[in-house]
């Protein structure tokens, strides 16, 4: 059964990830990719249809 992912969830992980590299380096890797997931869920990107939306309405107003 699949998990939701949160930002509790990841934030826990990063937690444990930073404990385990403190005796071994080779986690480094997961604690990066923890960073950027977390990172993506507190500053999401615009969609793509924000993305256009925007572009259009500036397009109107020039």
């Amino acid at each position: 059964m699949a998990s939701e992912v949160t930002l509790d969830r990841l934030q826990a992980a990063q937690l444990t990830v930073a404990h385990l590299i403190e005796k071994d380096e080779i986690y480094l890797p997961i604690f990066e990719r923890l960073e950027r997931e977390i990172a993506a869920l507190e500053r999401p990107e615009p969609s793509a249809l924000d993305r256009a939306r925007a572009l259009a309405a500036q397009s109107r107003s020039a």
